[in-house]
């Protein structure tokens, strides 16, 4: 056997025996869908805690559960824009006119992305 030969086999070997430790590594379980709004609402930088990012969560593991990624990414935005608006006038978070104006721009902004967002669930 040439030394080609030798590294051959000792390549071809170790290639068998990864790919036989992979194949009985246990799956990896796919995210479910509140861990991926979580991460969906954090990068738009929503953090918690607040109700804005709670209302975040809600909306985006409503629509993931759909099926629908890409408008759960619109409505992660929907409710930053709503916070960037409510702190615009002025309000201070954590305050029930801060909610109260936060659901209402969430709820006006969301038409713009589904029609259907009279299900979403509301701050107040």
């Amino acid at each position: 056997m040439t030394n080609s030969q030798l590294h051959a086999a000792i390549a071809l070997g170790s290639a068998l025996v990864v790919a036989a430790f992979v194949s009985l590594l246990p799956p990896v379980p796919p995210a479910t869908a509140q861990s991926q709004a979580q991460r969906i609402c954090r990068e738009q930088g929503i953090n918690p805690p607040s109700e804005v990012f709670e209302y975040c969560l809600s909306q985006a593991t409503r629509v993931l559960e759909w099926g629908e990624p890409m408008l759960a990414r619109s409505f992660a935005r929907v409710a930053l824009d709503a916070q960037e608006a409510c702190l615009g006038y002025g309000l201070q978070p954590q305050t029930s006119g801060f909610r109260t104006c936060v659901g209402r721009e969430s709820f006006a902004r969301g038409l713009l992305v589904s029609p259907d967002v009279r299900t979403s669930v509301p701050l107040n």
